[in-house]
């Protein structure tokens, strides 16, 4: 039997987990990097999932898993080399195919300097397509924070920017520490390969603000991958990742 340990309070429903900055989580402007912050994500969500009983290692007792279909990140500041911050994450939504979890990234006063949404499908192992969680996991829904009781999270999605770059300015086949425990191209590490096509220059003058990721077909160990890139207003780039037979990946849309 599936159990949601649920208190009456939402305290379990809506979890704070605490995070310090170290030398190795900084990128070359000596703040925390975009992809340690997105990891710490991650950590803070499974973190959640699994004492409320729908982290991953019982999802694979089920023969499913947890996929990333969105990724949105919003930064006012980054912390720099041993600040403290804290991860606040809850589930705000749930539908047959999808569920929605938010974040805010706090300082050590408690002051928001980010906030995040995502989107997760659950996918079967075997093979690999979308499974209702409605009917799988009945359950799930009680994990889900009423709208009265959510913090506010105040970014949104916005449309999605077609590119039209013909040539990849950035290539790369995935290889073993980009592959995580899905078998496929990790979330993060899609991130990382993003920001790797971006000009050096302009990251380092100008910290990314805003990113949206949004993820819609699996890449693989050694499968040959590009990126190919449009930019648009000062400080505004539409990226895609396609594969070699034009399939996209994921898309991403960065503002600095």
């Amino acid at each position: 039997m599936w159990k949601i340990y649920k208190t009456d309070n939402m305290a379990k429903l809506i979890e704070e987990f605490q995070f310090c900055v170290e030398s190795f989580h900084l990128d070359c402007t000596e703040h925390l990097s975009l992809s340690t912050l997105g990891n710490q994500m991650l950590n803070a969500a499974v973190r959640h999932a699994e004492p409320l009983g729908f982290g991953h290692k019982k999802l694979n007792d089920l023969g499913v898993t947890w996929v990333f279909s969105r990724l949105l990140i919003q930064m006012e500041r980054y912390p720099r080399e041993f600040d403290k911050y804290a991860i606040r994450t809850w589930i705000p939504s749930v539908s047959r195919y999808f569920t929605n979890r938010n974040f805010i990234i706090q300082d050590a006063e408690g002051s928001p300097i980010g906030y995040a949404t995502s989107v997760w499908a659950m996918i079967d192992l075997a093979t690999r397509q979308p499974v209702d969680i409605t009917k799988l996991v009945p359950e799930y829904a009680s994990a889900v924070v009423p709208p009265e009781e959510q913090p506010q999270c105040p970014v949104a999605r916005t449309n999605r920017v077609r590119v039209t770059a013909e040539e990849p300015v950035y290539t790369f086949a995935p290889q073993f520490f980009d592959i995580d425990y899905n078998g496929h191209l990790n979330s993060i590490r899609a991130i990382e390969h993003f920001l790797n096509a971006l000009p050096a220059e302009e990251l380092r003058q100008h910290p990314v603000h805003r990113m949206e990721v949004a993820y819609s077909a699996e890449g693989k160990y050694h499968e040959p991958l590009g990126i190919y890139l449009s930019t648009g207003a000062e400080g505004e780039y539409a990226m895609e990742m396609r594969k070699a037979d034009g399939t996209i990946a994921c898309h991403c849309k960065v503002l600095l």
